[in-house]
């Protein structure tokens, strides 16, 4: 390829990229040079959209945010989007107290699977939306062991401990755990489905006998959830935040935000401000993105068609940016 057509390439496509960025901050500052519509479009009230996905190892990263649009004016309401079988008992405690005492309507969205440690973050919520084919529930509490006793007996492997007291090892793989330990660890985890089940009774105004007749680890569908009141509504993520932005008296439709999600390349940037900020970019933003991403594989002959992701958002390199 001639020299000069790659640099004036280039050249181009990020002016291309300075010209949509700097339209797009003005947009969503509401800037004086995009006039009436752009003013109104920067200004308009916000629901803040959160995802919890997969296991639950840890609260910082949803506390941290919840922080972010508690401390946000903009943002009038939260929804909550959970997507996890459960977890450890403590974060999801944690985020459970949080949801719970939030200074912002909060509005809970399951999407496949919110069960077990995500029911209990849910029961915080003042409103719960599920599909009817989510699996949610799974009210109860597990410790998992395996004894590997036999396989070390054949393996020709001799473990052992030195401890400070009878149940330091209690649960250790390389030996059977014995009717004492069994009844300590056994009476440990009734202690935690105690508070799960206040938990659940407390925030969905149910009462003990109720609770007790669902915490038996069953998984329900949405629709069973929503006949025993485990649930609120069937809905979609969508039905969710325009409850939350009715308890946070937002009028017309809202703005949807998430939390900033890092360093990221261009490509996943353009993803996230689609789906995002649709709207704040309007149809100039669409067409800008298509046609930067023709020039840049026109001009610079990049194999690979960009694969089309979203309506007007494409990979602009098939390795990121």
């Amino acid at each position: 390829m001639n020299p000069l057509v790659w640099i004036l390439g280039v050249s181009g496509a990020l002016f291309l990229v300075f010209v949509f960025l700097s339209g797009k901050l003005i947009l969503d500052q509401g800037g004086s040079g995009g006039g009436a519509a752009s003013k109104m479009i920067g200004s308009r009230k916000k629901v803040g959209v959160i995802e919890l996905n997969g296991v639950i190892l840890e609260s910082k990263k949803v506390l941290k945010q919840l922080d972010k649009f508690s401390e946000d004016s903009s943002v009038k309401a939260v929804v909550l989007r959970l997507n996890s079988p459960g977890g450890a008992v403590a974060p999801s405690q944690e985020i459970y107290e949080a949801v719970k005492k939030y200074d912002k309507p909060l509005v809970v969205s399951m999407s496949s699977v919110a069960a077990s440690g995500a029911y209990y973050i849910a029961a915080g919520s003042k409103r719960v939306f599920a599909n009817p084919g989510t699996l949610t529930g799974s009210i109860g509490v597990i410790m998992q062991f395996t004894n590997m006793e036999k396989l070390y007996e054949w393996a020709k492997i001799s473990r052992y401990s030195i401890k400070t007291g009878k149940f330091k090892d209690a649960g250790a793989e390389y030996r059977s755990m014995t009717a004492e330990e069994r009844a300590l660890l056994q009476g440990l985890i009734d202690d935690t489905l105690v508070q799960f089940k206040r938990a659940v009774a407390d925030g969905r105004k149910l009462t003990a006998v109720e609770v007790d007749a669902v915490a038996d680890g069953r998984i329900f569908s949405g629709a069973q959830a929503k006949a025993l009141k485990l649930v609120d509504e069937l809905g979609t993520l969508q039905d969710a935040i325009e409850e939350a932005a009715k308890l946070g008296l937002i009028d017309g439709k809202p703005k949807v935000v998430y939390p900033d999600r890092g360093r990221q390349g261009l490509a996943e940037w353009l993803i996230n401000q689609d789906s995002e900020d649709s709207e704040s970019q309007g149809s100039w933003g669409t067409a800008l993105q298509s046609a930067l991403t023709q020039f840049i594989y026109g001009v610079l002959s990049i194999p690979n068609p960009p694969v089309r992701l979203q309506p007007g958002v494409y990979w602009l390199l098939p390795w990121g940016v």
